[in-house]
């Protein structure tokens, strides 16, 4: 029996509770911020196209001109590896000259300069190496100290009957002209994100996932080469392993051999920084330090494909998108440090009369609005209808609900460049700064699109995330220190078969999110239009740094502070640092906040 002391202490906590509860509901639901989007401002504001570093010859001296690190590309400039090698030296700062020909390079005399490039990038399988008297050019190159890049090899014909060449590729003997294996290795220590293993034993999981490069000729390296990517052969000949991508000492410099078309994608940027790093001591480069997670096509605000959904769920697609997709989206937030955008889409399809209800959008601004996410806008449908179209019906939705509220980022899908410049002159779409679009093959992951608009890559799908799209990501956070990754939720209300749904969907996105981002974690979450504004100030950066002693000397010019920098050291450890912070990413690499112009960096030997 309760005593009438505990019954009056019971009431009392129970009242208490009860108006907190309220209390916190009230302060919910009154809300207020999210009827206009804090990231709009005018685009006259913005730093813009003109202020982005160039290769080549600029208007005015650039910072560093006389010790600028140079690279030198021998290829066809509108390729594929031509376009990565040229993006790579713009997001590093480095200054690049492109020849068809080895034989072009030489007659310009540029190998007679005081400076020689740090980098001589070849695609290798369009030289005549027949033709040209190449090794031995390249023999003298290695004795002058440049490195060596050959982004892809020749024939394997060629490389057998040419000793020179293999010596230069430290190639011993040729197994197999082809050879096929079930994975790929990649060694601890060259790509940010440590080792990879990407094979697996389970059918379903190769099914989804496999998409490597997984036939290749079997070279026999030499005693000199080091490998750092190679496949995994169903049978294990002597612990030996078909080498992918290796580095081999040649005289005075290090040459560097990819074995596939891996620098044929954007993950080639990472491996040039890769390589890079694995030629000195230390190195220090620019980073965007933007890492995103997009929430395509979500929320929807109209009740749309009805009778699926009740039938999988026994709930409205109101209800699958807030019960079921809300609270997975939230927990792989929470779980990780990417930041949140939601790139809306007032309804799915337009040619139903399923209008877009006024109480959902207020409902779900507030919710983005408590979790610091951003709300942008969508260009997809599930309907033929045209993207234009689309958005004049979006325009007068959201010009009746939320009239304040300015778009400033717009996910573009599968749309083309052409597309995407005519619907941004829709009204709707006037104060967008920046355009997501998914990965396509290249190499220009951000930029810009126009003179003031930005232009980034959704580089993974995250509810699927093969072995192909996990590796890129490694490869541009290496380069750039960015990511993005998305869900099309649209994909789960309207499922192509049986087996797909909402629910798997949402699992499968928190799960990879969960597991495959956790090693960049070092690198800070933002919205995109967060990640606009540091795309453009990455742009605009130069630098130069120069070491005394202990000491890494770091000068910079930029739109404004912050600016990020990835150091990556051997056998160092920052032990002080002056005009700014340090992160520590993994072992060997740090993440560099510079803060101030200068930024001073002191490394101290690691004890072993």
């Amino acid at each position: 029996m309760v005593s009438r002391r505990n019954y009056f202490t019971i009431t009392i906590v129970m009242f208490i509770v009860f108006i907190l509860f309220q209390f916190t509901n009230v302060v919910l639901e009154s809300f207020k911020g999210y009827e206009k989007n804090p990231y709009a401002v005018s685009r006259q504001e913005l730093s813009t196209r003109s202020t982005a570093y160039e290769t080549g010859e600029k208007k005015e001296k650039s910072l560093g001109d006389e010790t600028r690190r140079q690279v030198v590309y021998i290829g066809d400039e509108s390729s594929l590896i031509g376009s990565v090698v040229y993006n790579w030296a713009v997001y590093t700062k480095r200054k690049i000259s492109i020849y068809r020909t080895i034989a072009e390079y030489e007659a310009a005399g540029e190998q007679d300069r005081s400076q020689n490039p740090e980098f001589f990038v070849m695609d290798a399988a369009g030289i005549d190496w027949k033709k040209e008297n190449v090794c031995e050019v390249l023999t003298e190159y290695t004795e002058k100290g440049i490195n060596l890049i050959f982004s892809n090899l020749p024939d394997v014909s060629v490389i057998e009957e040419t000793p020179e060449l293999k010596k230069i590729l430290g190639i011993k003997e040729i197994r197999e002209s082809k050879t096929s294996v079930d994975g790929i290795y990649l060694r601890d220590g060259f790509l940010l994100g440590g080792e990879a293993v990407y094979q697996s034993e389970d059918k379903d999981e190769i099914k989804k996932r496999q998409n490597m490069e997984l036939s290749f000729p079997w070279y026999v390296l030499g005693s000199g080469a080091d490998t750092y990517i190679h496949g995994l052969p169903a049978k294990k000949i002597k612990e030996e392993y078909p080498p992918v991508i290796w580095r081999n000492k040649c005289r005075k410099a290090y040459v560097f051999a990819v074995n596939g078309r891996y620098m044929e994608d954007a993950a080639g940027l990472g491996l040039l920084s890769a390589m890079s790093a694995k030629v000195k001591e230390y190195e220090i480069y620019p980073v965007v330090n933007a890492q995103n997670m997009l929430i395509v096509n979500y929320p929807s605000l109209a009740s749309e494909n009805e009778e699926e959904m009740k039938k999988r769920y026994g709930q409205t697609t109101s209800d699958v998108l807030w019960n079921i997709a809300w609270p997975s989206i939230i927990s792989a937030y929470r779980k990780n440090t990417l930041g949140l955008s939601c790139m809306m889409t007032p309804q799915y399809d337009y040619e139903e009369d399923n209008f877009p209800s006024q109480t959902s959008l207020e409902f779900y601004m507030k919710r983005m609005k408590e979790q610091s996410a951003e709300a942008g806008l969508s260009g997809e449908s599930v309907s033929d209808t045209p993207v234009g179209q689309k958005l004049q019906e979006d325009g007068r939705f959201m010009k009746k609900a939320l009239p304040d509220y300015k778009f400033t980022s717009f996910y573009t899908g599968e749309m083309t460049e052409v597309e995407v410049e005519s619907v941004l002159e829709e009204e709707l779409l006037k104060s967008v700064r920046t355009i997501v679009a998914d990965y396509s093959k290249g190499s220009d992951v951000i930029g810009y699109l126009s003179d003031s608009i930005t232009k980034q890559s959704a580089l993974s799908d995250g509810t699927r995330h093969t072995y192909m799209e996990d590796f890129r990501v490694r490869c541009v956070e290496t380069a750039l220190g960015y990511t993005s990754v998305r869900m099309d939720v649209s994909d789960g209300i309207y499922p192509k078969s049986d087996q797909e749904g909402i629910d798997g969907l949402v699992s499968d996105f928190n799960w990879n999110i969960r597991y495959h981002w956790k090693k960049y974690q070092a690198f800070s979450g933002t919205t995109v239009s967060e990640c606009d504004q540091r795309i453009r100030n990455f742009m605009a950066v130069d630098y130069t740094q120069q070491r005394k002693n202990h000491e890494i000397i770091l000068e910079y010019t930029s739109m404004e502070n912050p600016v990020w920098f990835v150091l990556r050291t051997e056998k160092e450890a920052v032990r002080r640092i002056e005009g700014g912070e340090s992160k520590m990413i993994e072992e060997g690499a740090y993440l560099i906040e510079a803060k101030e112009d200068q930024v001073t960096i002191e490394l101290a030997p690691i004890e072993e």
